[in-house]
């Protein structure tokens, strides 16, 4: 039985889990995973710049750049999970070599395959390159799960026992949408074969085998983005130190968990239910309740209002000790920037597609304007905020520098305000593709990349190799599991 110093020294950010790989420890394992994010983030201004990647909200979506876009997808879903093992003190050494050596090749073989897995069939090569990555991925979840449910009561002395509970429900979610984006694939190169499989398409309702593979396609997009966001974010409440809050405080972070929880629970059972399924789920505020022009979906009430808006009450119970870290406050800022993006603005949008935004149709008056949102709910709302939030994390665990910390976490703050005002401009006010919006977005997303170049330099830099950091007040075991 391992001794509590050699415990610290095991899930530290500098001890290895491969005994012939000393180099691959977890602060360089994080930092080359953002180095490639970075590497592959700058790529995409050639595949999609002004950042839209579709011309409406309703057109088809383009093979090509959404294969090229899991790239960069993989290797955010890869550092949430090498932060998982940090954040959680993940003691299980086969769990960190399998997640650690999973992150690698996921992320480098999905981004590879992605550049030029342009078409299916036909780009068969770099489609199975991407699949081996993709299967790399199944892996990581996997463990993540098992190692998350396998030291549960060391999770709750870590985390508490709610944010052990949610990070698992996220996890296991996050690997039910991957076995569905399989399954997506398998329709998109092989059809309705074999029989059993056309037999159950036929029984489940659906018309196509087009219609099957749309309807998984979204389901496993939809629940990978709100299922990896609630990871994040509890990772965050740990790392802020959710175990040692008390009163007041500790309620509202209760009750900001248990909505997270209840999210989680809510989406991915209609994301099943709607990937396996012709059953359609009614939305809520219309037909004479309160809008006419539209309706808000139940699986977005489910992920704006319960996992989001949860995560904003979680975030709201560390408000005290938020406005003396700039890290912290720049990672909490960014997750209520993407729930105004996604959740409030959505919600705006999606009430008024009758008279306005249209939902996809070229025609309406305002179809410019939800095709410009069609980029900055996914990309930033979704994809890019939540991982500005995990590299906050990363921050506050490997810079050393306290000074370099706070320039980074205020420029972060400036940079993703930047984005979002930009971005309110350019959906809400004029959707001119180079106007205001666009210029206003286009330097907050230099601003934001530079923090993360910042991250990655002053991670290593200033480093002393070796030194073991002691554990955090708060991580350390608490005599009160929640």
């Amino acid at each position: 039985m391992r001794t509590q110093e050699e415990e610290t020294e095991a899930t530290s950010e500098d001890y290895s889990p491969i005994s012939w790989a000393l180099w691959a420890t977890p602060r360089r394992l994080i930092v080359l995973v953002m180095q490639w994010l970075a590497a592959f983030a700058l790529l995409s201004l050639f595949i999609s710049n002004p950042f839209r990647s579709e011309p409406s909200a309703g057109a088809t979506p383009d093979y090509a750049k959404v294969m090229f876009l899991h790239g960069l997808l993989i290797g955010m879903v890869g550092l949430f999970a090498l932060l998982t093992l940090q954040v959680l003190k993940v003691r299980s050494m086969h769990a960190r070599v399998w997640i650690s050596a999973g992150v690698v090749v996921a992320t480098v073989l999905a981004s590879v395959g992605g550049i030029f897995d342009t078409k299916i069939p036909g780009a068969e090569v770099a489609m199975w390159t991407q699949i081996f990555g993709f299967f790399a991925l199944d892996e990581i979840l996997f463990v993540m799960v098992y190692a998350i449910v396998a030291e549960y009561k060391r999770g709750v002395l870590v985390a508490g026992r709610l944010p052990v509970l949610v990070a698992a429900l996220a996890a296991a979610s996050m690997f039910g949408a991957a076995i569905m984006g399989h399954l997506a694939g398998w329709l998109m190169e092989f059809g309705g074969r074999p029989g059993f499989v056309a037999s159950y398409r036929s029984f489940a309702g659906f018309k196509s085998v087009d219609d099957w593979t749309g309807a998984l396609v979204g389901s496993h997009s939809h629940e990978m983005a709100v299922s990896a966001m609630a990871l994040v974010v509890t990772l965050a409440a740990v790392q802020f130190g959710y175990k040692n809050l008390i009163g007041v405080s500790r309620n509202v972070a209760r009750v900001g968990m248990g909505m997270i929880a209840v999210g989680v629970v809510g989406t991915t059972a209609l994301y099943l239910l709607g990937g396996f399924s012709t059953i359609a789920v009614p939305g809520f505020l219309t037909d004479g309740l309160s809008f006419t022009n539209g309706s808000i979906p139940p699986d977005d009430l489910f992920a704006g209002v319960m996992m989001m808006g949860g995560g904003v009450i979680v975030m709201a119970a560390f408000l005290k000790s938020l406005v003396h870290s700039p890290v912290r406050l720049a990672a909490a800022w960014a997750w209520v920037l993407s729930f105004a993006t996604v959740a409030v603005a959505g919600y705006a949008i999606e009430v008024n597609t009758a008279n306005f935004f249209g939902a996809g149709d070229p025609q309406a008056k305002g179809a410019a304007n939800d095709a410009i949102f069609t980029w900055m709910h996914q990309d930033i709302g979704l994809f890019l905020l939540p991982t500005v939030l995990a590299v906050m994390l990363a921050v506050e665990l490997l810079v050393s520098s306290k000074a370099r910390s706070k320039e980074i976490g205020l420029a972060a703050i400036g940079g993703t305000t930047l984005l979002f005002v930009g971005g309110m401009v350019w959906v809400f006010v004029s959707p001119t593709l180079f106007g205001a919006g666009y210029i206003i977005s286009a330097a907050g997303l230099l601003v934001v990349g530079a923090t993360l170049l910042a991250t990655i330099h002053y991670s290593l830099v200033g480093h002393h190799r070796g030194r073991t950091k002691a554990v955090s007040p708060s991580s350390a075991a608490h005599p009160h599991a929640v």
